[in-house]
């Protein structure tokens, strides 16, 4: 029997900001890519995309926090947005994100951190990254990497 697949859709996903929360976020995002883009390729480069992206928050998050990740596809283009409260600032040389290869991957990486919550006892600090599907309509593009501050 045939499904088409739809034009766009968005899943949501909140785990604990641990190794194992890296892991339920590739397996994921993988499954996610898989049947929105029916190329096994691509699921495993978004799902490595979205793994060091984790990890680099991981190494940065206060205890307890918690993985909030919202992927959303369409023909073009899937947006991620993954955050956690972190103790300090997500740096792209303090933290062990793999930039180069996040960089390298995707159009546009943007980090943003709020101010220090008290109260959260950490930064809300959100990464948010477009990433182009093989074979999709859209040209290359240079990725327009930058960190905020808000």
């Amino acid at each position: 029997m045939y499904a088409p697949r739809p034009t766009t859709g968005t899943v949501s996903v909140r785990v604990p900001a641990r190794d194992i929360g890296v892991m339920m976020l590739r397996a994921t995002v993988e499954e996610t890519a898989l049947v929105a883009y029916s190329d096994a390729d691509c699921a495993a480069e978004l799902g490595l995309i979205v793994e060091e992206v984790a990890h680099g928050l991981v190494d940065c998050a206060i205890d307890g926090s918690m993985f909030d990740c919202e992927l959303s596809c369409t023909d073009e283009v899937a947006r991620v947005r993954l955050s956690a409260t972190t103790r300090f600032p997500l740096d792209r040389d303090r933290c062990a994100v793999g930039w180069p290869i996040v960089d390298a991957l995707t159009r546009d990486t943007r980090v943003t951190r709020s101010q220090f919550d008290r109260a959260g006892h950490g930064y809300f600090t959100a990464v948010d990254l477009d990433w182009q599907p093989a074979g999709s309509a859209i040209g290359p593009e240079i990725n327009e990497s930058r960190c905020d501050e808000t």
